[in-house]
């Protein structure tokens, strides 16, 4: 599958290749414009997922704090705390990941650089020999990898020989951490706008309800900009937010009695 790819984008690399002016790039086969364009992207799908996460996790915390039957007052205050938590969480830990991707892309292009500066006939046979492993004709390979590596040795040999088309520019950790603590904040202040919003909804049928609704809306976004079948997609994430919400209902419930038994009288 992996190698019948790699052969595919080769060829098709290489007829672009062959109409483009030196020294400029072909372009990305997934530019907005094609198809649903930007709304295909993986960082709105990275996104519509930090948005369920902060709904389900908030909405956890209600029914949690419901379960026992905490006030109205004390349940906001725990939720605002949730949300709050999760969203830093949540950019921390995006960071840190897209922080280590770009330190090992970088430690890439600094030994191709290096192997470049060394020998810059190595790029051309690095790539024929990777796109050749991978099932493409020796002549076509041959063809490909020279008139890739003359337009851009680095870039040919990331995206052919490492997989890396795009390598990440220095903000994107800050900026990606940003965006999911953003996303998964937008996502637990839905349950509490609904709570203030309507009062009544501090009953925990109706957070129910308000929450289901918020993730399907969710869930479709996500399969809209995947492709993805719709239904399947709403299926999982309500599978998902039902047990959540059910699981702390029924935990803060346990955790109540349990006070009120080993609490001294």
């Amino acid at each position: 599958m992996l190698a019948g790819g790699i052969a595919d984008r080769a060829t098709a690399a290489y007829r672009e290749a062959m109409t483009a002016e030196p020294g400029t790039r072909t372009a990305d086969a997934h530019e907005p414009g094609r198809f649903l364009g930007w709304f295909r992207r993986p960082g709105l799908r990275m996104f519509a997922v930090g948005v369920n996460d902060g709904i389900v996790g908030t909405a956890g915390v209600l029914q949690g704090f419901a379960g026992a039957d905490a006030t109205p007052q004390t349940m906001f205050i725990a939720s605002v705390a949730a949300l709050v938590a999760g969203a830093v969480a949540g950019g921390g830990s995006q960071y840190v990941e897209l922080a280590a991707q770009r330190d090992a892309e970088q430690a890439i292009v600094r030994a191709e650089q290096a192997e470049l500066a060394a020998d810059p006939a190595d790029a051309a046979e690095d790539v024929e020999a990777a796109l050749e492993a991978s099932g493409v004709p020796d002549a076509l390979a041959s063809a490909v990898a020279e008139r890739l590596t003359a337009h851009d040795p680095i870039g040919s040999q990331l995206a052919i020989e490492h997989g890396i088309p795009d390598p990440l520019p220095w903000h994107a950790p800050v900026l990606g951490a940003l965006a999911h603590a953003f996303a998964i904040a937008l996502g637990g202040a839905l349950p509490l706008a609904v709570l203030l919003l309507y009062p009544a909804a501090w009953e925990s049928w109706a957070l129910f309800v308000a929450v289901l609704v918020s993730v399907a809306v969710v869930s479709a976004l996500i399969a809209l900009s995947a492709g993805t079948n719709p239904w399947r997609a709403l299926l999982r994430m309500v599978l998902v937010g039902v047990i959540t919400m059910v699981a702390a209902f029924f935990a803060g419930e346990l955790a109540a009695v349990l006070d009120d038994t080993l609490r001294p009288a």
